[in-house]
């Protein structure tokens, strides 16, 4: 049959929309224009670039039909500019503007299956859904913090190890597990309502009230040594409820209440039968382990951090197996193979960047704050430890995935895949391999204080320098680098003598005070560690600064 119209003019697709996102623009496909992420980016975790917002349009779709009856922030109303005052801007600066980050700007208003925030209307959905659970009616706020939470994008801990497509399914689940589970609900509620207080003064912030409701809930489950053989759904809600838990606790440095959380969540893992995880509870347990690892450094125990553990928790979460997205159906049949490459070229990065977390935890637990140091049978053990952590990294690294000399390199281009695919896969594997070159300078620093840096202490810095340059001369200026970058520009800056290095070092970590929450408090200890050190010529103890400083120790996150 003809596939040309009855008078004779060629067939053609609706016209793209001049004002959709730029991204979608040079990547030729049609964009549904949700700001600030729209569809096609948040699936293919892409940047997603708009021109400047102008003031005269405003998207109808992001607007309530009825007015809520509490104060909406500003980053969840986009008819609001989102160009702060500079004293707004310096006050950011100060404090971690984390919700700003976290929350993708999606339409927190309309209708969904499952939760909706339409006004009133929506709160009476919520509390009608929670009224047949047999479970107390969600207040107006509370029905506010669940929608923010729907709309999150990865949260930074995990930017490296889940796409915005996995992140969005296993975002849905956990609504439904909120669903019925009070612990979980709470738990979401506040970590809600944490990204609001943190990007908006006029948010009165309630988040001890929802992380105590939840820490009761978890509290009612009696030993935890001897939940292993609970059912899987409410090991799930555990699980859950113990890693927002833990993420709170060092987003808000209270590192022995993360330490208590993790602690809990191990004694899970432990008793359980591990053939009898489902899907969902290994990928809860690989998050928890990326925690693990981050507040070892604080004192921490690392226990999920043990080799043992590595067999069943460094692999990342499996492709997505929802329906397809009725707009990339109709508007970009070949995207589904993108992603496909995307979860292909990515998996083998994941497992090298899980495995380098390891070290961050070994190495911790034979630093003076984990064992006792300097007689002669505590350093004759510690180095013992050291060597085999260094075989083990080597071991690491031969064994690194094939492609990630190639795109470490630049050679992955748009002539073997997209631009844009090229250039988020090479990004990735440039930080994972930073990553493993900061725990080279992490183990000397640990183990060989006070020896001079070896060859391949030296190579390392060298790397990350080489590594973190072509990251940052490689992107545009709104293009800040990944979180987990901040860990080796932290390994790299305290054994960097050169003030001009140091300076650009210090800029490339303040950069990143939209993505990491202590940036700026990192920048602090590091200059206090270099100024001990060029005093003492001698090695100084990050942690030790911490103290000193800021009288804590906390997480890199």
């Amino acid at each position: 049959m003809s596939m040309s119209p009855p008078n004779g003019d060629t067939l053609h697709r609706p016209a793209r929309s001049k004002e959709g996102c730029l991204t979608c623009r040079r990547r030729k496909v049609r964009c549904n224009e949700r700001r600030p992420t729209c569809a096609h980016c948040e699936r293919l975790n892409l940047e997603c670039k708009w021109r400047p917002y102008s003031t005269a349009h405003r998207d109808k779709r992001f607007r309530p039909t009825t007015e809520p009856d509490y104060h909406v922030p500003r980053a969840a109303n986009p008819s609001v500019s989102q160009s702060p005052s500079p004293a707004v801007a310096e006050s950011f600066d100060s404090l971690f503007n984390y919700a700003s980050f976290m929350w993708d700007g999606g339409d927190i208003w309309a209708t969904s299956p499952t939760w909706s925030g339409q006004g009133s209307q929506g709160s009476s959905d919520l509390e009608h859904s929670a009224h047949q659970r047999s479970m107390p009616p969600l207040p107006t706020t509370e029905g506010f913090l669940i929608d923010y939470f729907a709309g999150t994008v990865v949260p930074p801990i995990l930017a490296h190890v889940e796409t915005q497509q996995k992140w969005s399914s296993m975002r849905q689940l956990l609504l439904s597990m909120a669903n019925s589970s009070l612990m979980v609900r709470s738990v979401i509620l506040a970590f809600s309502d944490l990204l609001l207080s943190r990007q908006s003064s006029s948010w009165i912030k309630n988040t001890g009230n929802h992380y105590q409701k939840a820490l009761s809930e978890v509290a009612q489950h009696g030993d935890f040594s001897q939940l292993g053989s609970v059912n899987s759904s409410s090991r799930e809600n555990l699980l859950a409820t113990l890693f927002f838990l833990s993420y709170i606790d060092l987003l808000e440095d209270t590192v022995s209440g993360a330490h208590t959380n993790l602690k809990k969540a191990y004694q899970i893992y432990e008793k359980a039968d591990k053939d009898g995880f489902r899907t969902v509870e290994v990928r809860l347990l690989s998050w928890i382990r990326l925690l693990d690892a981050r507040a070892v450094a604080a004192g921490g125990e690392g226990l999920f951090l043990g080799d043992a553990d590595e067999s069943l928790l460094v692999y990342p979460s499996p492709p997505s197996t929802g329906s397809q997205d009725p707009i990339q159906a109709e508007d970009d049949p070949g995207t589904n193979m993108e992603e496909v490459l995307f979860d292909v070229l990515y998996q083998p990065g994941l497992v090298f960047f899980q495995r380098v977390q390891s070290f961050m935890g070994r190495i911790s637990k034979i630093d003076p704050w984990h064992r006792s140091r300097g007689t002669v049978e505590d350093e004759t053990e510690v180095m013992a430890i050291a060597a085999k952590i260094s075989r083990d990294q080597n071991t690491v690294y031969n064994n690194r995935p094939t492609l990630m000399d190639y795109a470490v390199a630049g050679s992955l281009t748009s002539a073997h895949v997209s631009a844009n695919l090229a250039h988020t896969v090479t990004r990735a594997f440039r930080t994972y391999l930073s990553n493993y070159h900061a725990s080279k300078i992490h183990l000397h620093r640990v183990a060989y204080k006070t020896l001079p840096l070896t060859r391949e202490t030296l190579n390392a810095i060298s790397m990350i320098r080489h590594l973190t340059r072509l990251m940052v001369e490689g992107s545009d200026s709104s293009e800040m680098l990944p979180v987990n970058m901040l860990w080796p520009l932290l390994m790299w800056g305290c054994e960097e003598n050169d003030l001009e290095e140091r300076e650009w070092i210090k800029a490339q970590i303040l950069s990143m005070g939209n993505v990491a929450t202590n940036a700026r408090i990192t920048s602090q200890v590091l200059e206090e560690v270099q100024a001990r050190q060029d005093a003492t010529k001698e090695r100084v103890d990050v942690r030790r600064v911490m103290h000193d400083v800021f009288d804590s120790c906390f997480a890199i996150v």
